[in-house]
């Protein structure tokens, strides 16, 4: 019997490119490993091509000629980040991963109900979660959360805060967070 997967469109994580420099090469050749459908802006293209990279779509504020075969090339005015995850979401798109140093919780929150999105810059992966989510990490372990509202009296069982918005595991076990003024808040972790 074949041990071949079979990929649906879409059904992969789309990756979007907005900084090369912020993810390195063996973090990128995990997130490649699936052969996502690759975004990025044309600044990126000759980075990418050096390192013998394919890409799927390039958005420009110029008018270029694809060097690829089967490259779409999208015009756009303003905001490559937003134009792009918008771009995924009316073509169907479940989840994307994001190269980017934009870790602004609300700048995503208009696309959160859409698409699942990951943001990975400098070694740490984040990722939206909602009220009630617990996840097993050995002790000693850090996470970064962003977004949780000062004034609320939220609750993270199994952390200790060590700093702002740094918190670390107590023991080996689950944690758990669980908050009310918010719908989502941004975890932080480093790549293993």
């Amino acid at each position: 019997m074949s041990s071949h997967h079979i990929v649906r469109e879409n059904q992969e994580p789309a990756l979007l490119i907005e900084d090369l420099s912020l993810i390195d090469e063996e973090d990128l050749g995990q997130l490649l490993e699936w052969s996502p459908t690759i975004v990025i802006e044309e600044e990126t293209i000759d980075l990418l091509d050096a390192r013998g990279y394919k890409f799927d779509i390039v958005f420009t504020k110029n008018s270029i000629n694809g060097s690829q075969e089967n490259l779409k090339v999208i015009s756009y005015d303003i905001d490559f980040l937003k134009v792009a995850i918008e771009y995924l979401i009316a073509h169907h798109y479940k989840a994307v991963n994001i190269v980017t140093e934009q870790l602004d919780i609300n700048y995503y929150s208009p696309y959160l109900e859409q698409i699942n999105i990951v943001l990975f810059s400098k070694g740490i992966r984040y990722y939206y979660v909602t009220t009630g989510f617990t996840k097993w990490k050995p002790a000693g372990e850090r996470i970064q959360i962003e977004g949780l509202d000062a004034d609320e009296k939220n609750t993270h069982e199994g952390l200790i805060k060590i700093g702002d918005n740094e918190y670390e595991m107590e023991k080996d076990g689950l944690f758990a967070l669980k908050f009310s003024q918010v719908k989502y808040i941004l975890i932080g972790e480093k790549i293993a």
